[in-house]
């Protein structure tokens, strides 16, 4: 029997997929000039007027918007086409997204000012204020990264992240945030896994699941409380359940270096970080290589919005998906009735 074979996948010209790569890891309006230069540095040498024919045509398929002459932006579809031509290109332990993010991120905790990577969810109008109380009982916890949170109103955009509509979006400081401070002091970190981890009696008892980041392009913060395994207001109510928490680690013989950026940058603003070693213990182990490595622990940046995926508030979640003035964050407020 001969199996037919078919192509699903649209073919773009290779100048086309360089033209949407580098739109897709831009947080800011691209011009045609721009746009050439930038195929130029990856070996394509092209005109403007080409590029500006690809954009024509790109902007009738309803995938980049014009924004006169500071260039132009991928639309939400757009958006979602080239998350799906570069699926490949986002496998592994730190994704392209994630770091672009860390290396334009100026976060400087001491000072608590700069560019912080943040998390985004969005709610509908006639439920945000329901969010917001849920937010202000979860932002007194331990088990999350930050208490800070901002808010977008809908046609808003961030990065590649356009708030519907009808929806308020809901930022709020994702982990990855110790990368950029870390990665500052000369330490490079992996986030190697995320999972559930469980707590009891109001104490850490460990991991009941892991994932590997190291094949998969979707965040597994996001899959964990998508997919419901978490019950974390029930971990801030009565100490038990279910939340995520990160593995990250860095080389053993940097461990000095960690101990003393993390003191350095002490903040109320941010904190997730609930145990530090100089060698990963076995338990944690998952290649040869982790036994020479140090660790750290971090509450995922996820929690703080599980419980409104957990009470169907929303279930929309985008993890480390964009840039935001830390000092333009606030501790929420729920509304006084």
């Amino acid at each position: 029997m001969e199996i037919p074979m078919v192509n699903n996948v649209e073919e773009y010209p290779p100048t086309v997929v360089e033209i949407l790569r580098s739109l897709y890891f831009s947080e800011d309006p691209l011009t045609s000039v721009e746009l050439k230069d930038q195929l130029a540095r990856r070996g394509f040498s092209i005109d403007d007027r080409t590029v500006r024919y690809h954009l024509s045509n790109l902007e009738k398929d309803g995938f980049i918007t014009r924004f006169g002459r500071k260039g132009v932006l991928l639309t939400p579809e757009g958006s979602e086409e080239a998350r799906a031509l570069f699926v490949f290109d986002r496998i592994g332990l730190s994704s392209m997204e994630t770091e672009i993010l860390i290396t334009k991120s100026d976060l400087d905790l001491c000072s608590n000012k700069g560019k912080a990577i943040v998390n985004i969810t969005a709610v509908q109008e006639e439920r945000f204020d329901e969010a917001v109380s849920i937010l202000k009982e979860v932002s007194n916890s331990n088990i999350i990264v930050s208490p800070l949170v901002a808010f977008l109103e809908g046609g808003q955009r961030i990065w590649n992240y356009r708030v519907p509509e009808g929806h308020r979006a809901i930022l709020c400081l994702s982990s990855a945030n110790y990368d950029v401070v870390l990665r500052r002091c000369g330490v490079h970190v992996e986030t190697v896994a995320t999972g559930l981890f469980r707590i009891q009696d109001h104490k850490y008892k460990g991991f009941a699941d892991i994932i590997s980041h190291s094949g998969t392009t979707l965040s597994p913060g996001e899959l964990l409380v998508r997919g419901g395994f978490t019950d974390v207001m029930s971990a801030v109510r009565t100490g038990r359940g279910y939340v995520t928490a990160a593995i990250k680690t860095f080389p053993s013989f940097m461990y000095e270096t960690v101990v003393e950026a993390i003191k350095n940058c002490k903040n109320d603003n941010i904190s997730g970080l609930f145990e530090l070693g100089y060698l990963m213990p076995q338990k944690y182990q998952m290649s040869i290589k982790d036994r020479t490595r140090g660790y750290m622990l971090v509450f995922g940046g996820a929690n703080y919005f599980a419980p409104l995926v957990e009470w169907g508030i929303t279930s929309a979640l985008s993890i480390a998906s964009g840039l935001f003035n830390i000092q333009d964050m606030h501790v929420p407020q729920a509304k006084i009735q």
